[in-house]
């Protein structure tokens, strides 16, 4: 799990301080340059499960790239929930093709030695009822006695179509309705096979983007719960300067406006776009509401530098707008 903090840090309310010792230097030698910072919008990469961590190769400093493995949780569980699953598909796959092929040969063949010998039975019933039925009008045997071999006959003859019968429904597949069943099951069986694969799928987190380590809260032997973060990643396209500056300079900016960065121990300036003006005011210390508070009010701006190299973090800058005079 993947969330993004994007929050203002301690940094802003100690630059609101600095602004305020800084303000009449900055405006008094040039009112073109202004104090600012590097901030960080970091990528904490949570845990989707609860879990163990078996493995959390990355270190503070490391370079993570998109597709890396950041940590694993352990997976016995979800490797036999996966077996379970599994199993019950190959049962709803049996039964299916039960239905769609009908009886085994050697089903049939068994059915086939009960129709031959019903078979028989009902021919030695039709020679007993042919020889002494007749003796019935004759007075020779009963009429209890000839009912009794008219019931056989009937019998045989009945069992004979039974066993048929028995045949053809065995040679025949399942009903439309059982075998829709079936489907149904097999598909359920399916689901939940790739749920439980799925599962086991996000005991391995994959990092979605590419950046440093900046953080790491849990490590290898340590227990996790969902949504507890593990470590925190700064990719460089989330490096970003904040600075303030007064009401009279911010009518002048505009989004997509280039400036230049200046810090310690960089031979050179760094270009960055304008990428926020805030809509709301803030008063550098003392907050005193009088005409002169007015010339305390500032409004925070923020840009995205083309180069990340040599930012970090916290870092104080110096801030070069378009417009005007600038120092050197």
């Amino acid at each position: 799990m993947i969330g993004l903090k994007n929050g203002r840090s301690w940094q802003h309310l100690v630059l609101l301080s600095v602004v305020g010792l800084f303000w009449g230097c900055s405006a008094s030698n040039d009112s073109n340059t202004f104090v600012g910072y590097v901030e960080g919008e970091y990528i904490y990469v949570s845990s989707p499960q609860s879990g163990w961590l078996v493995s959390t190769p990355f270190v503070e400093g490391d370079t993570v790239r998109a597709g890396d493995v950041l940590f694993e949780l352990d997976t016995e569980l979800e490797k036999l929930q996966v077996e379970e699953a599994m199993g019950r598909t190959r049962q709803s796959r049996a039964q299916l093709d039960n239905l769609e092929t009908g009886a085994r040969p050697a089903e049939i063949a068994a059915l086939q030695a009960k129709l031959e010998e019903t078979e028989a039975q009902l021919v030695l019933a039709q020679s007993e009822f042919d020889r002494k039925y007749p003796l019935v009008a004759q007075e020779i045997i009963s009429e209890a006695d000839g009912d009794a071999l008219q019931a056989n006959l009937n019998r045989s003859k009945a069992a004979v179509k039974a066993a048929k019968e028995a045949i053809a429904v065995a040679e025949l597949s399942g009903r439309d309705a059982l075998k829709q069943s079936a489907l149904a099951t097999l598909s359920s069986s399916n689901a939940a096979l790739m749920q439980s694969q799925w599962k086991l799928e996000q005991r391995s987190v994959i990092s979605k983007v590419t950046g440093t380590v900046e953080m790491v809260f849990r490590r290898t032997g340590e227990y996790s719960g969902v949504g507890a973060p593990i470590l925190a990643i700064l990719p460089p396209e989330n490096v970003k300067i904040r600075f303030f500056v007064p009401q009279e300079r911010v009518s002048g900016l505009q989004p997509g406006s280039i400036i230049q960065i200046q810090a310690d121990g960089m031979s050179e300036s760094i270009d960055a776009t304008l990428s926020f003006i805030s809509k709301e005011a803030e008063f550098t210390p003392p907050v005193i509401y009088s005409t002169d508070a007015r010339q305390k009010l500032v409004f925070m701006v923020e840009a995205r530098p083309k180069s990340h190299v040599g930012l970090r973090p916290g870092l104080p800058v110096s801030i070069v707008l378009p417009g005007g005079p600038s120092s050197k």
